[in-house]
């Protein structure tokens, strides 16, 4: 009896690990489906769930696209989901300002400029953007993915600060 028990509370435990990992990964496709069919959007859904998932479309003369993804670091991995406005022209500035906050350009007085005009924007957008990144050609914002990005509103809902956001920015 305690042999029955030594092999099968791990053979559970492995078994429901696998059946949640599964399980998520329905849910999210669910979510992105859902999401695409309310914004329009293009969806590439993978059921295997190391692939990346992506719905892409236009917003507003804006390319927009959601991806999830899943980063290996080392023996433990991490699932994100990032969020992309990419603007209709390249700002072409060599611009950078990372999910730090911290600014870079290649054209000092032009980058100067912009940070001047869109310091205020960008820092009141970082309370609900995480790891905020700005570009020359893009705004991304990408976050862990938790429970509440398995709803299909809550990731339009982030497209959408990520595009008003991507639209205001001048």
């Amino acid at each position: 009896m305690v042999e029955v028990i030594a092999i099968g509370v791990p053979a559970l435990f492995v078994v429901g690990i696998v059946w949640l990992i599964i399980s998520s990964n329905k849910r999210i496709n669910n979510a992105l489906t859902l999401a695409s069919e309310v914004l329009g959007f293009t969806p590439v859904l993978s059921k295997n769930i190391f692939r990346k998932k992506k719905i892409f479309g236009e917003l507003d003369g804006y390319n927009c696209e959601v991806e999830v993804y899943t980063r290996s670091h080392g023996k433990s991995s991490t699932t994100y989901v990032s969020f992309f406005a990419y603007f209709p022209e390249s700002f072409d500035m060599g611009l950078k300002i990372n999910w730090r906050g911290e600014f870079d350009g290649d054209d000092e007085y032009l980058t100067d400029l912009f940070i001047k005009r869109n310091e205020e924007l960008i820092e009141a957008s970082k309370k609900n953007l995480r790891r905020l990144r700005v570009e020359d050609a893009f705004v991304n914002s990408r976050k862990v993915l938790f429970r509440k990005y398995y709803k299909a509103d809550e990731i339009v809902k982030t497209i959408r600060d990520v595009l008003n956001l991507a639209k205001a920015i001048k």
